[in-house]
């Protein structure tokens, strides 16, 4: 059985009303942007864009974009742990987040991905095994985006198809043992001892004339 790879994902995308951002060219958004991308050098720190920002004081907009930010950034970092907590060996690497940067110039994580591997195993048994965790890995948030629903429901299909392979054995099983000759002769015996046959021995009589 060959299944390809799948990835459980949220994406979260917060539109932003905020006077500074990637576009913004005051003096504080363009060094922090050139500070981002500027080449480090051994023994200079560059700074970092919250120092930049830190001598300003919010708007009320602003402050409540960077309230709905971190909120944000808590409950995608919670949402990927709880899959990769629950998926143990079946996930390849660790979570990968996209950021946006909040109005403290700051990077919040608004969108993540955990690649769980969805694979056959040596047997229908391992390969229901890896299905059934694969599903509970991808519900395991308290909110499963669709595409968790999705993967849980890739992987729910795949357990059906190894717990029908399962059935599909032990029901060769239980045929071959019905017609095992070493079991039928077995059976016989067991019938002849518990119900034995009446033996004609002894009921002649000898007659002398």
């Amino acid at each position: 059985m060959s299944i390809s790879s799948l990835s459980a994902s949220t994406g979260y995308q917060i539109n932003s009303g905020l006077q500074h951002g990637p576009v913004c060219n005051c003096p504080a958004c363009t060094a922090a942007r050139m500070a981002s991308i500027a080449t480090p050098v051994a023994g200079v720190t560059p700074p970092s864009p919250s120092a930049i920002y830190s001598g300003q004081t919010l708007s009320p907009d602003q402050q409540k974009q960077l309230d709905e930010l971190r909120a944000r950034d808590t409950d995608v970092r919670q949402h990927e742990q709880a899959h990769m907590a629950t998926g143990g060996a079946l996930v390849s690497g660790g979570a990968n987040y996209s950021y946006q940067e909040g109005p403290d110039g700051k990077q919040y994580a608004i969108g993540g991905e955990v690649s769980i591997r969805l694979a056959g195993g040596q047997s229908p048994q391992e390969t229901l095994r890896n299905a059934r965790q694969v599903a509970a890995a991808a519900l395991a948030p308290t909110a499963p985006s669709g595409q968790d629903r999705a993967v849980a429901a890739e992987a729910e299909q795949m357990a059906q198809q190894a717990q029908s392979e399962i059935d599909k054995q032990q029901q060769q099983q239980v045929q071959q043992a019905q017609h095992n000759p070493a079991i039928d002769t077995a059976k016989a015996i067991f019938a002849a001892i518990a119900h034995p046959q009446p033996s004609s021995k002894g009921n002649a009589v000898d007659t002398f004339a």
